[in-house]
C-alpha cells in the first residue's frame, strides 16, 4: 500500500471505536487500521476521482485511532460530525479543500464516498451531496493517482 503509516491500531482499540460508532467496520478497512492506522500517501496529494463531479480529489490524511496529532484522530472527528452523518457512516479523511471522505457501510449504500459537505462544487445541493468513489476502501486505495500524472 502507498502509504506512510500512522502505525498499526490494535483489534481493542478497533472494537472500542466500533461499540461508540455502532456498527460493525469492513474488514478491509479494519485489516488497514491495525496495519497502518491511517497515514498519509507517499506520493504527496495523490488523487482520486469523483466521476460525478468530474474532478480528481486530492487525499490529504486518512484518520487513525488514538494518534499523536487530535485533530488527525478518527474518533475526535466523528464525534465532532455525528449529527450531520447519515446511518452507518464515519469520516474517514478529509480533502484540503472543502470535502470529506465517508466510509458507508448500510444496506442502500456501502463503500467510500466523497461528501461536499460545504457545497463547493456547483452540482452539490442540500439534496444531493455524497458521491460514490468506490466499491470499498481497498479498491478506494488501490484506484489513487499520482497527481503528476493527472
Amino acid at each position: 500500500m502507498n502509504i506512510n503509516s500512522f502505525g498499526g491500531a490494535s483489534l481493542e482499540v478497533i472494537k472500542n471505536f466500533e461499540k461508540s460508532i455502532g456498527f460493525s467496520l469492513p474488514d478491509d478497512y479494519k485489516q488497514f487500521l491495525i496495519e497502518y492506522n491511517g497515514g498519509t500517501a507517499r506520493i504527496r496529494y495523490s488523487t482520486f476521482k469523483v466521476e460525478e463531479l468530474n474532478e480528481n480529489i486530492p487525499l490529504d490524511v486518512l484518520y487513525g485511532l488514538g494518534v499523536e496529532k487530535k485533530q488527525l484522530d478518527l474518533q475526535r472527528v466523528n464525534d465532532e460530525y455525528i449529527d450531520d452523518m447519515l446511518p452507518n457512516c464515519i469520516i474517514i479523511e478529509d480533502d484540503p479543500g472543502a470535502g470529506m471522505i465517508v466510509l458507508i457501510n448500510d444496506d442502500d449504500y456501502e463503500g467510500v464516498y466523497y461528501w461536499d459537505y460545504s457545497f463547493h462544487f456547483a452540482q452539490s445541493s442540500e439534496e444531493e451531496n455524497i458521491y460514490k468513489v468506490a466499491d470499498s476502501f481497498k479498491a478506494f486505495i488501490d484506484g489513487l493517482k499520482n497527481p503528476q500524472l493527472d
